[in-house]
């Protein structure tokens, strides 16, 4: 069994292929498509959790982590967003998928800074007529379920 969100998503990406949510196998964006994948599931998340958690790394150990530091990380992930419209290829993928989660719904809850290029980058993803149609189905589906509790 696979739980891991990021894992998912390439699976699925790769699962089908018609979807074009990945560079196919040997296109050269496969590298980047993959970088911010996993970046967004290792050195992001574990920044944000720790500046969640006020976990600040010593300077003199910023080497031992996968991030180094949150600043350095939010920077990093800034500066790609800020890029293109998308983050491989200026086609939306996969990776848009799970990064685009991880900034909307921080952002939401205020576990994520809002900063400008987070917004703008939020927007156009939550625009896409797909994540309208599975936030409908969420909501759909959420009434349904309190309907059924009572």
């Amino acid at each position: 069994m696979v739980t891991e969100t990021a894992a998912i998503c390439a699976y699925l990406a790769d699962a089908f292929p018609q979807s074009g949510l990945a560079p196919p196998p040997g296109d050269r964006l496969r590298a980047p498509y993959y970088r911010w994948l996993f970046f967004s599931a290792g050195p992001f998340e574990a920044a944000a959790s720790n500046k969640v958690l006020g976990f600040v790394v010593p300077p003199e150990r910023e080497r031992m982590m996968s991030y180094g530091n949150f600043a350095k990380t939010i920077s990093t992930l800034e500066a790609a967003i800020s890029a293109a419209d998308y983050l491989v290829g200026n086609r939306f993928s996969a990776a848009d998928l799970y990064v685009g989660a991880q900034i909307g719904f921080g952002m939401m809850f205020g576990t994520r800074e809002r900063r400008p290029a987070f917004e703008r980058y939020w927007q156009r993803l939550s625009a896409r007529p797909a994540y309208t149609r599975a936030t409908k189905l969420d909501d759909e589906k959420a009434a349904e379920l309190k309907k059924a509790a009572g």
